[in-house]
């Protein structure tokens, strides 16, 4: 069992990888054929993935030896702002979509990484910290960039209610206060199914990660429910920030448009 993970690995040849490229292939196929428009999209997201997981394997071997903490929060930091162009893309249309993208995903990482720290779960080590700070900060750019689109759209569906009720005297946050709920819960969807079905539909990453190096199962699971628990909190909270931080700016770009 403890040498399940190099046997893996070992067996890891070109022609695992023309396999693995032979899949992605297909996927871009089938999506040629049935006119899709995702298989530019599909490629182009796996070149820029192996390119992106090779450099990143490079500088966290560096950043593993340099045994420097203010490295490491410079690293989690300059993530946070490279999350932040994600958001702002999904954002489109919601004025400062970036900064409060940055915003809210350094409350949470923030909030999270200092509880689990202070908590005994996650260490001021670079293999410990690095990790868990990516995973909170990968989960809550997905999240937050759903709750802005989503909160972009429900705007421009009641566009002329709420403006109905800023000209009855209304505050922008007072207006807003009826979508925020709508928003959330709905950004919330991928995550929350996820927590429900994990162990009796899928065995996540870390659970399988864990077996496969040789941890014995009921160890890999609890580990795994901590994460899981951390990312939920983590991803909660930075969606109903992202969303309290957008909302009146949001609106404030649909009187603009009205006008």
């Amino acid at each position: 069992m403890l040498n399940a993970a190099p046997d893996i690995f070992r067996t890891f040849s070109p022609w695992a990888l023309t396999g693995v490229l032979g899949l992605l292939g297909s996927a871009w196929a089938l999506s040629a054929w049935q006119q899709l428009g995702v298989g530019k999209d599909l490629l182009w997201s796996a070149a820029r993935a192996t390119v992106q997981l090779g450099i990143m394997g490079f500088v966290l071997g560096w950043l593993f030896r340099q045994h420097q903490p203010w490295l490491l929060l410079v690293f989690l930091v300059l993530m946070i702002l490279m999350a932040g162009r994600f958001n702002r893309k999904r954002g489109a249309g919601i004025p400062h979509a970036y900064w409060i993208g940055v915003g809210s995903i350094g409350i949470a990482a923030t909030v999270t990484l200092a509880w689990m720290l202070f908590s005994g779960l996650v260490f001021w080590r670079g293999e410990s910290l690095v990790p868990i700070g990516g995973m909170i900060i990968g989960n809550a750019m997905n999240a937050v960039s759903l709750a802005l689109n989503r909160l972009r759209s429900e705007i421009d569906q009641r566009e002329d209610m709420l403006l109905a009720m800023l000209a009855l005297g209304a505050g922008r946050r007072q207006a807003m206060r009826s979508l925020y709920g709508i928003v959330v819960r709905s950004s919330l969807i991928p995550t929350i199914d996820s927590l429900k079905s994990v162990g009796m539909i899928h065995i996540p990453g870390i659970t399988a990660g864990m077996i496969l190096a040789g941890m014995a199962p009921l160890a890999a699971v609890s580990m795994q429910l901590v994460v899981m628990l951390m990312l939920t909190a983590s991803v909660t909270l930075s969606v109903s920030t992202a969303v309290l931080l957008a909302a009146p700016y949001a609106l404030t770009f649909a009187q603009r448009t009205e006008g």
